[in-house]
């Protein structure tokens, strides 16, 4: 397979269409296509419950979230690792700099959101509070800035 795991050609990254280019870049070991039907029965060998049905389903978007036992089921008759499913490279670099952006603000701003469930928040939203962390902070730093030097600041 030629694209980068976990990622479509096409930049499109759902489990569609994920699982669309195994299908379409996967090979059996006489070098056929696999069918629904075969990587149910591959599955199915390997202890799993699947059904060509709803692969059938997962493969047009009319199912869309699958469990985790379906997707090793998936992974496994495919023979590759479930994070080709799961993962989103860019996606999971931006929010780790998005979580570190957060733990620097903590740090200068010397405040914390301890009450706030970060996971339920959607990614716009932890922008627009690191903007503001980052607004307090420039601030913070501001005002010990004129006390180090003896000037004083206006509220």
């Amino acid at each position: 397979m030629t694209t980068r795991p976990g990622t479509a050609p096409d930049g499109d990254d759902s489990f569609a269409a994920k699982l669309a280019e195994l299908f379409e870049h996967s090979r059996d070991e006489d070098g056929r296509r696999y069918t629904g039907k075969r990587i149910a029965e591959k599955a199915n060998q390997h202890g799993h419950s699947l059904s060509d049905a709803y692969i059938s389903q997962l493969r047009t978007g009319k199912a869309r979230t699958p469990s985790f036992k379906t997707v090793e089921a998936i992974a496994s008759a495919f023979e590759v690792s479930v994070t080709y499913f799961l993962s989103n490279p860019s996606e999971d670099l931006d929010r780790v700099q998005r979580q570190r952006d957060y733990v620097e603000m903590l740090a200068t701003t010397e405040t914390h959101l301890s009450g706030v469930d970060l996971a339920s928040l959607c990614p716009d939203t932890i922008d627009v509070m690191i903007d503001l962390l980052k607004m307090v902070r420039a601030q913070a730093l501001s005002e010990r800035s004129a006390r180090s030097t003896g000037g004083h600041r206006s509220a």
